[in-house]
């Protein structure tokens, strides 16, 4: 069931909408037509960040700008969340490091919501951790953007289980306001290849989950529906018995990963759904808030995916698509 999230009074919609292509890889009215579509089936909850497309020459701070616009356009900020990320190494170094001195900071959030036309931001995470900074510093810095008014709550995004931890402490004992939610890389399809290359672990062998289930934190997570692994075109292609190449998501394919996607589409026949949306439902099923982030650009894929939010799992069926 849905609940408001820890310093946000709105309650979010379970499905959140990423915004990475928008604007960039999709042109401003496309964007528009997406976001118009995830409001109308009920979606309230977006997600975008700093750095989006600085990667596409002439496009950095498109997303925010284009998320900003579509806001002013039909009215409805008091009606949304808006979360953004701040905080990312600069777009050339290979390293995922944050950079989280207080200035750099101040700075990612003052730009983020002069392109959003904000005011303040519902939810604000920090991109990336940076290691060797205390993370009592980060937590006072989110803690004085907080009481500037300039967002609501904070989050943390890529962060370990250990400092995630550590922060919450740290703000517990100095009465300042905990993290909201956290925001990993977490779905049923665990990456095959890459430098985000997973084992496929049972849910019980899970460490990220095992902790979110301990501490209740909620988890926003992004990749939440493996890159479109579970989707119609990879569907097709499993039903035709996987000749050749995945249809998409490539650096998904594996042999686990295939069983999991057989058996999403056997459990989504008995259901009646998607096999997308029992992916999806496997983490609205979780015994701990989540609200999965979804990405695309297609408007019928923006209203299909709430169709998960009334698929239930249970605990064997859950299981059952890690056999």
């Amino acid at each position: 069931m849905s609940a408001p999230l820890p310093g946000i009074s709105l309650i979010p919609s379970r499905i959140c909408l990423g915004s990475v292509v928008f604007g960039s890889y999709i042109s401003r009215d496309e964007s528009f037509r997406v976001m118009d579509a995830f409001a109308d089936a009920g979606g309230n909850f977006f997600d975008t960040a700093h750095i989006y497309s600085a990667w596409i020459e002439g496009h950095w701070g498109t997303s925010e700008r284009t998320l900003g616009e579509w806001v002013r356009a039909r009215g409805n900020r008091e009606d949304l969340i808006i979360a953004t990320k701040g905080g990312h190494s600069p777009i050339e170094d290979t390293e995922k490091i944050g950079r989280l001195s207080r200035a750099d900071l101040e700075q990612d959030l003052s730009e983020s919501l002069d392109r959003l036309q904000l005011d303040y931001v519902d939810l604000y995470y920090i991109h990336f951790d940076e290691p060797s900074r205390p993370v009592g510093e980060i937590i006072d810095s989110l803690a004085a953007l907080k009481s500037s008014g300039r967002i609501l709550a904070y989050g943390l995004s890529n962060f370990t289980t250990d400092r995630i931890q550590a922060a919450n402490d740290y703000a517990a004992k100095h009465d300042l306001p905990l993290c909201a939610a956290s925001q990993p890389w977490f779905s049923l399809g665990a990456v095959a290849n890459g430098p985000k290359a997973q084992s496929p672990t049972p849910e019980e062998d899970d460490p990220l989950r095992a902790w979110h289930l301990e501490s209740g934190l909620p988890m926003i997570p992004y990749s939440s529906q493996a890159n479109g692994y579970f989707g119609s075109a990879n569907v097709a292609w499993a039903k035709a018995g996987f000749q050749g190449e995945p249809k998409l998501a490539g650096s998904f394919d594996s042999p686990a990963n295939r069983r999991r996607l057989l058996r999403t589409i056997d459990l989504a026949e008995k259901k009646g759904c998607t096999p997308n949306q029992v992916a999806l439902a496997y983490l609205l099923n979780q015994p701990f808030p989540i609200y999965p982030i979804i990405g695309t650009g297609n408007p019928d894929h923006a209203r299909e995916v709430h169709g998960a939010v009334g698929v239930t799992l249970t605990d064997e069926e859950r299981a059952s698509l890690f056999r």
